[in-house]
């Protein structure tokens, strides 16, 4: 097995700041020692001289419009949860630590070509959903937590080079047991390297079965079962901005990194998504919620937000935003499809149809399918866009494409139809008779004719009733 590790020191600091693409001088605090201090904070913060560890009193005197966020681990545990929904593309075992993912990547190494071809994306779309991130790979998942820590960007294929690997670590990154740390400080060690060329003997007779236990589970000796986390059956996130936006086009930045981790999801579970489902939160307002439709399931990120942003155009919040989410109920299996040499791609076409659907509204946008009457009243009904089509007319004589809504009577001249003038029939009658099973029962002579005007018209005869009626144009 391999694994790999995926440490995120910033995370009570991202979560927060993920939802803005600047944000002022933030500091994250939590209690620790019956003091109020500095947990993490970001560039801006550290211009002024703050760092991790500092009182809250003295950072604040440093920067006085320091913005201060408590550290929340509740919500930096969902964000690891988020964050194994869209790593499951990449590995099917997934288990925690503190702040850090842990993969097992061997099994994936084939279908990914290499280590390095998977490193690659894992770390551009982490960028892209806004996380910074520390990685090791290593034989056992206690070694490559250790080491994404301690030493970034360590990889450790084999088993025979990872007690070398973990040897100069200081023996406090392994256990913090204080009393067995200050006995390894007390005979003049520290590294995990020092306590590994110890007698085992007297070590454990030292220290207890506790630290043995973890340095052979941390070099594979003994096994190191881990509870597998399990994927969920829909996607929900949120991003909480800091800060209210009021601008449509700024919620773009944050949907941006929704729509990533979706596809992320997406791509593990083998599937793409045809209906998004969209909340905007406001502070003192009720939230604002629309859908966004796709022709055909998708898990490609700029497309979503291309029609996405067609779709949040037209909208009018109520007051600025405070919270933005993503959810997708029924996502629905995926096939890659590859065409033919000769065959045209449709993605333009359907492209259009969904800016036109996203801008316009869903109801505006329809397609016309065949049915199998000969009646033209009958022989087309509204479909959905992309919907399957009759792809021929079931009549012989195609009829035009502009049908007014209902036939309208022509005056007659001597038994001749007059449209501006008298009318001069082309060729021969197509007889149509039909609907006597459903009371809408016709019998009609249907004619191509041309107005002295040069219009190129449809007309019939209605041989029950008489009279002429104009049906349709040529264009």
């Amino acid at each position: 097995m391999l694994w790999l590790a995926l440490y995120f020191p910033h995370l009570p600091l991202e979560v927060i700041t993920r939802g803005r693409q600047q944000a002022g001088a933030l500091a994250i605090i939590e209690k620790l020692g019956g003091r109020e201090q500095v947990s993490r904070c970001n560039s801006a913060a550290q211009a002024y001289g703050i760092r991790p560890g500092l009182a809250l009193p003295a950072a604040l005197a440093l920067c006085t419009g320091l913005s201060v966020q408590r550290r929340d681990r509740a919500r930096e545990q969902q964000a690891l949860h988020g964050l194994a929904a869209w790593a499951y593309q990449f590995s099917a075992r997934i288990s925690f630590e503190p702040s850090l993912l842990l993969l097992e990547v061997g099994a994936s190494l084939r279908l990914f070509g290499g280590l390095p071809t998977l490193l690659a994306p894992l770390q551009r779309e982490l960028e892209q959903l806004g996380y910074s991130v520390r990685h090791a790979v290593a034989p056992t998942p206690m070694a490559a937590g250790v080491l994404a820590r301690n030493r970034p960007d360590c990889q450790v294929v084999m088993q025979d080079g990872l007690c070398e690997a973990v040897a100069p670590l200081p023996l406090a990154c392994l256990t913090r047991a204080r009393d067995v740390r200050n006995l390894i400080r007390h005979i003049g060690m520290d590294s995990i390297g020092d306590v590994l060329a110890l007698p085992r003997a007297e070590l454990a007779r030292r220290t207890g079965p506790q630290l043995l236990n973890l340095l052979d589970r941390l070099l594979g000796r003994l096994p190191d079962p881990r509870p597998e986390w399990q994927p969920p059956r829909h996607f929900s996130q949120t991003i909480e901005l800091l800060g209210e936006i009021a601008q449509t086009m700024a919620l773009m930045f944050p949907a941006r990194r929704l729509m990533v981790a979706l596809c992320g999801f997406l791509r593990g579970q083998g599937g793409g998504a045809q209906r998004l489902q969209w909340t905007l939160r406001h502070r003192d307002h009720p939230p604002t919620r629309f859908g966004q439709g796709l022709l055909d399931p998708s898990r490609d990120p700029d497309h979503m937000l291309e029609v996405l942003r067609e779709r949040i155009e037209r909208l009018q919040f109520p007051a600025p935003v405070v919270a933005i989410d993503l959810r997708v109920d029924d996502w629905q299996a995926f096939e890659e499809r590859s065409l033919t040499l000769f065959e045209r791609p449709a993605q333009a076409d359907q492209a259009l149809l969904e800016r036109l659907s996203n801008r316009l509204g869903e109801q505006r946008i329809r397609g016309l399918r065949c049915l199998a009457d000969h009646r033209p009243e009958c022989a087309w009904q509204f479909c959905q866009p992309g919907e399957s089509v009759v792809p021929l007319s079931p009549r012989g004589v195609s009829q035009p494409p502009w049908l007014l809504p209902q036939p309208r009577p022509l005056r007659e001249c001597q038994g001749a139809p007059q449209y501006g003038g008298a009318l001069r029939l082309e060729n021969l009658p197509e007889r149509i008779e039909a609907g006597w099973w459903d009371g809408f029962d016709i019998t009609r002579d249907y004619f191509v004719a041309h107005s002295p005007a040069g219009e190129r018209l449809w007309v019939f005869r209605d041989r029950r009733a008489g009279g002429w009626y104009l049906h349709g144009l040529f264009m």
